[in-house]
């Protein structure tokens, strides 16, 4: 569609000299002197030139017979067409004589001056096109790739005119202009010449002071002189000895030259990327490779004239003739730019990263506020809310409690989620007094789903409940232990004489903040933004996508929502996978925003509201709709464009332009800025900064770009006790080298962090890490923060032992200082994201850890070396959370476990008699061979290690005088050597 962006008049002018010399005589006789005729036909303008005018002037001459007296007539026929249906033909009488009988020629000679003009009323539009998404392959391009063509056309209702002046004579060609076809401007200016001098004679024509809309083109110099005929690029000159006959014809175009200038960043996240990238601009130095590299360390800036312009020259003396030739365009089709792949390689990234998006228009996009306080309705001390309380908008909730009697009463403050998962919180009411308890929602105290884990890697709210269909009605996420709390069906006091006043959803009074992050997830990023729908009828079903774009923070507890959405439909009876896609307009988020989930608030305390609205139909169902009002709205424009899709452009006098990031934006009003990826390279060269991007003296068509790659982690970290940590260091750490991606050792007072520079690199597994505990991100995306909450804990014991399920979860254990026995589990494949389990085992001193290999079971064996000198065995079928009654092995130390591939345990310890014994057990647990010696005498009182092996079981210990020595067995452990 193309937007009208203003009108104006397209003008072009030149003056004009022309030098003739004709000899004229009576058309009966022929004298015997030199034939003089010289002259130079012409034509200014034409179809390809800009507005599409012309005129021409041809020159002729008449005579009568020679008796008795007789006339002479040299004619200029001139012919105007304003290009637009209209034409007229005036012919000028340049000399004219009655000549007497005896008078047998006259040599006449002249110069004549003139001038030429046109002009015809413009559109100044914009046509916008996007790229279709496929029916049949998954998007992966959001917004698809944008299309900018600017130009120009002749305007309806505009009077256009053409008129050439020559000796004072002028020809005019003018009318009205309502329907009929449209002419595109072409800023070019031409001129062509027909020059014709025989027999002596001298003739001569030129143009000078030629403008398109006031500005001169431009053209590369060139003089050909050729036997004695000279030409310009504006001119001819022609100079005839007797007899001689000279033929000259000039061809001479040129367009406004167009200057195109970008300036480009790129980020590593918020930072300026601290590596060279190398973007190539296509349709630069279009006249060699047509294109341009152009490398640079987180600013990239370029520049280069388009010219269209082409002189022909063709002297003709007699039989001889010389052609010269002067041409150059390198005026593009269109000009876009991208990071080169093999830049992103060198620098470590995704070489898919590649996509740079120019910033366009900007307009108010939306405004956005946020309540610092939100009250909850209720009284009582056991409240049930219909609908659910939506809180995710808040870390924190202030409760007003009070002792029923007494003081320092204790007790449990309990809230049930969305899912009927429980959060505890441990509270003390002072006196029979309200007073404010402030719970922080990202850290209870206990949590009904499991212990309280360690670690948090949850990062978004996604899926969420599909409204729409109930085939997948409960698997929705999940809030995790750190996560917060979505919205709440109840809340209560569950322990303790305590009485519950007013509950209030609250930003920290002292060290809270809001902000926004505006910065479209890079590419491949997606998120299972619902829940799938099952339509039964057919046999399908339908997967919804998104991808993160608005990202809301308060005092750390954050939310988000996304500029585009696809859904994937699977199944049916021809068995094909189709997708959709949904572009969410400023409109569309807004709605996002403020909309509520089954009556549920998705975002409390939140409001937004669109800035510009669409005008609707009456202005823009037109041919040509205006372009601020029809295209620059929040009903008709992507969400995509607020903050400039994470990069805004504005204009700055001093530096020309300046760049803003979408990061840590505060409320209020936020601008919109149009994105695109090319724009064509015929764009109007005089026409200034159309996006008013650029501050100084303006020049040029200016082209602001960026692209934000890499991400950093973020997140809270907790002390022992649950409260914000006050050190430590978060470390963002790349999996294949374990290099470090970016630290923060200063959280703030809320124990929020962010890791730094150089940060996580798209598309590549790394791992979050404070002290021991980790979160897996595998992998990161560019431009998109990944979150992880941390519980510190000092893992410490005096004795450690690990393994690796069936299922390939790996497990460590420790013996706590107090003789009990503590387990983790990573959540994630690469052995992250740790979870701890405080098993009821008591009086330990030290283990051994096995997983049971049979069947893919997930049954853990615990030997434990006891306080009452024997060797305990435990089994765990709930990692750890409960174990099995202890069975005794014998009296001894440093028990040690291994199993076999179908489920045998072997199981050694030493005996106080420095004796090592074996019990072997079957899968079912029954006792296949009792405890006895397997290694007699001279076993050191040091810890035991035992392994399988095809088919042989080997037991590693320190023996007291050879020091590590290995024994093994080929029949199942009976014997060893």
């Amino acid at each position: 569609m193309a937007y009208l962006d203003g009108t104006r008049s397209a003008t072009a002018a030149c003056d004009i000299s022309l030098s003739y010399n004709i000899l004229v005589y009576p058309n009966d006789l022929v004298p015997f002197v030199a034939l003089k005729l010289g002259y130079v036909d012409g034509t200014v303008g034409g179809a390809s030139s800009h507005t599409g005018a012309f005129s021409t002037w041809t020159w002729s001459w008449t005579s009568t017979p020679h008796a008795p007296n007789w006339q002479w007539f040299i004619y200029l026929t001139m012919v105007s067409n304003d290009g637009y249906g209209h034409s007229t033909t005036v012919v000028k009488t340049v000399a004219s004589g009655t000549e007497s009988f005896a008078t047998e020629w006259v040599d006449v000679a002249a110069t004549l001056s003139g001038s030429w003009s046109c002009t015809v009323g413009t559109d100044k539009l914009w046509g916008i096109s996007e790229a279709s998404y496929s029916i049949s392959t998954a998007p992966t391009v959001f917004p698809p790739a944008t299309t900018y063509e600017w130009y120009e056309l002749s305007r309806y209702g505009s009077t256009p005119s053409c008129t050439l002046t020559i000796g004072g004579t002028a020809c005019t060609a003018t009318g009205s202009y309502a329907s009929g076809a449209r002419q595109r401007m072409t800023y070019i200016f031409g001129v062509s010449y027909a020059g014709i001098c025989q027999d002596e004679a001298t003739a001569s024509a030129s143009v000078s002071n030629y403008l398109v809309n006031g500005l001169a083109p431009y053209v590369a110099s060139q003089s050909h002189t050729y036997l004695g005929q000279s030409t310009t690029n504006w001119s001819v000159s022609m100079t005839a000895a007797t007899l001689d006959n000279i033929i000259v014809d000039l061809n001479t175009y040129a367009r406004l030259a167009a200057t195109c200038s970008l300036i480009g960043r790129t980020r590593a996240w918020s930072t300026s990327y601290p590596d060279s990238l190398t973007c190539r601009i296509t349709g630069f130095d279009k006249e060699t490779l047509g294109y341009r590299d152009v490398s640079g360390t987180g600013s990239i800036s370029a520049s280069d004239t388009f010219y269209l312009y082409s002189t022909v020259s063709d002297i003709t003396k007699n039989s001889s003739s010389q052609n010269l030739t002067t041409a150059l365009d390198s005026v593009p089709t269109s000009v876009s730019t991208a990071i080169t792949g093999a830049s992103l390689t060198a620098a470590g990234e995704a070489n898919t990263e590649t996509r740079c998006m120019f910033r366009g228009f900007r307009f108010n996009g939306w405004s956005l506020a946020y309540a610092t306080t939100r009250s909850i309705a209720g009284t009582g001390n056991d409240r049930l809310y219909a609908p659910y309380e939506g809180m995710s908008g808040y870390r924190y909730l202030d409760i007003q409690i009070k002792a029923q009697s007494g003081t320092s009463v204790a007790g449990t403050f309990v809230l049930t989620d969305f899912h009927g998962n429980t959060k505890t919180w441990n509270v003390t009411a002072a006196t029979t007094s309200y007073q404010t308890v402030t719970i922080d929602l990202c850290s209870p105290d206990a949590w009904s789903v499991s212990a309280l884990p360690l670690t948090d890697g949850k990062d978004t709210p996604y899926p969420r409940k599909n409204t729409a269909s109930s085939s997948y009605a409960g698997s929705e996420s999940v809030d995790s232990a750190y996560w917060g709390v979505t919205s709440c069906q109840r809340l209560r006091i569950a322990t303790g004489a305590i009485d519950l006043g007013t509950t209030t959803l609250k930003q920290d009074t002292v060290n809270g903040f809001t902000n926004s992050h505006y910065v479209p997830s890079g590419l491949g990023y997606e998120n299972e933004r619902i829940t799938p729908a099952i339509v039964a009828e057919v046999d399908t079903t339908t997967y919804y996508y998104s991808r993160r774009f608005w990202q809301q923070a308060n005092d750390g507890r954050h939310e988000e929502e996304s500029d585009y959405r696809w859904q994937k439909t699977v199944g049916g009876a021809t068995g094909v996978t189709t997708y959709s896609v949904t572009p969410l307009t400023i409109v569309d988020l807004v709605g996002q925003i403020n909309t509520s989930d089954d009556s549920i608030v998705r975002h409390p305390g939140w409001t937004a509201t669109n800035s510009v609205a669409y005008p609707g139909s009456g202005t823009c169902s037109v041919s040509q709709p205006p372009l601020r009002d029809c295209f620059l709205n929040g009903g008709t424009g992507i969400s995509t464009w607020l903050y400039g899709g994470g990069i805004l452009a504005t204009p700055n006098a001093t530096t020309g332009t300046d760049f803003a990031y979408g990061f840590e934006i505060a409320t209020g009003t936020i601008t919109a800025q149009t994105l695109f990826d090319s724009i064509n390279g015929d764009f109007p060269p005089d026409l200034y900064d159309p996006f008013d991007v650029n501050g100084g003296t303006d020049s040029a068509l200016y082209l602001p770009f960026g692209a934000i790659l890499r991400g950093p982690a973020h997140g809270i970290v907790l002390d022992t006790s649950g409260d914000p940590a006050t050190s430590g260091t978060v470390t963002l750490q790349l999996s294949s080298d374990s290099s470090s991606r970016g630290t923060d050792s200063s959280f703030d007072t809320l124990g929020n962090y962010q890791t730094g520079s150089p940060f996580g690199l798209g598309k590549a597994n790394h791992s979050i890490l404070i002290g021991a505990n980790s979160v897996g991100v595998n992998p990161m995306y560019s431009a998109k923060r990944q979150r992880a909450v941390f519980r510190t804990e000092t893992v410490a014991g005096n004795c450690t032992a690990a393994d690796v399920s069936p299922a390939q979860q790996a497990t460590y254990g420790v013996v706590t200082s107090g003789g009990g026995v503590k387990l983790y589990h990573a959540r994630a494949h690469n052995g992250t994201n740790w979870s701890e389990v405080t098993t009821p085992i008591t009086g330990a001193v030290c283990l051994s850890l096995a997983y049971q290999k049979n069947s893919g079971a997930m049954s853990l064996i615990i030997i434990v070396d006891d306080t009452d000198g024997s060797v305990k065995r435990y089994l765990t079928s709930d990692e750890g959370n409960t174990v099995s009654v202890a069975t005794t092995i014998g009296t001894g130390t440093h028990g040690t476990v291994c199993v076999s591939p179908n489920g045998m345990e072997y199981i050694f310890f030493r005996t106080s008699s420095s004796n090592i014994q074996r019990v072997k057990r079957d899968p079912m647990g029954n006792v296949i061979t009792a405890a006895s010696n397997v290694v007699t005498g001279s076993v050191a009182d040091d810890e035991l290690a035992c392994y399988w092996r095809l088919g042989v079981i080997y037991i590693i210990y320190t023996h007291t005088t050879n020091g590590i020595t290995i024994v093994s067995s080929a029949d199942d452990a009976e014997t060893f050597s």
